[in-house]
């Protein structure tokens, strides 16, 4: 089944906590799961913060080979969302408009990095299977992933600017040509557009999607 990229990183947005599964050195040949917070570079690409005293990070330092979780919360797990993401978990430094992106979609970073043994790890996608619910599922590939326009750190936060929420209740996290990231009262929320906006048609789209969420 043909599933649209948009499905799939509407549900990574949706998510703020992944299961993160590496490849035990513990116990060769086995699993080894665990569950983190992440939060999504302009590429939406996750990145995690781990301990260099973690189990799943002594696992990633050896071979970076994992697939992680992601699911829609609900009392009936096989009709909600999720998606199992494949790729390659790489150590990696962020740039500046990176580090304060991810600090603004999870500020409990900063206490983390601040213990000193922590560090980012990027995951670079390469497959990831879509479920949907019952009868509903595909692959989606990291190249279709790929071709999705992004934002420039400096545009996005131009609009973000721009954009006066209705609702005193919902905070702006961020933005890219699919839809926006709100918290409302503390839970993560993403307001999909209709369609993906071009830069030209953007602010009004994100206005109006902020309007009617109010």
């Amino acid at each position: 089944m043909n599933i649209p990229v948009t499905d799939c990183l509407s549900l990574l947005h949706r998510c703020s906590s992944l299961a993160l599964a590496t490849q035990s050195q513990a116990l060769p040949g086995y699993p080894f799961v665990t569950v983190l917070p992440f939060a999504l570079d302009a590429a939406h690409r996750p990145w995690l913060l781990m301990s260099e005293l973690a189990e799943h990070c002594r696992n990633v330092r050896a071979d970076g080979r994992v697939s992680v979780l992601l699911q829609q919360g609900g009392a009936d797990v096989l009709q909600g969302e999720r998606m199992t993401l494949v790729g390659d978990l790489q150590a990696m430094s962020p740039d500046a408009d990176t580090l304060a992106r991810l600090l603004r979609y999870c500020p409990a970073f900063a206490d983390y990095l601040a213990l000193g043994d922590f560090h980012f790890f990027c995951l670079q996608p390469k497959r990831l299977r879509f479920i949907g619910g019952f009868g509903r599922m595909g692959w989606v590939d990291a190249s279709d992933w790929a071709v999705l326009p992004q934002l420039a750190v400096a545009q996005e936060q131009a609009l973000l600017a721009a954009l006066q929420p209705a609702d005193a209740t919902l905070q702006l996290l961020g933005l890219d040509v699919c839809g926006l990231d709100v918290l409302r009262d503390g839970v993560r929320q993403r307001l999909d557009f209709a369609a993906p906006a071009n830069e030209a048609t953007l602010l009004t789209t994100a206005q109006a999607r902020l309007a009617a969420a109010a």
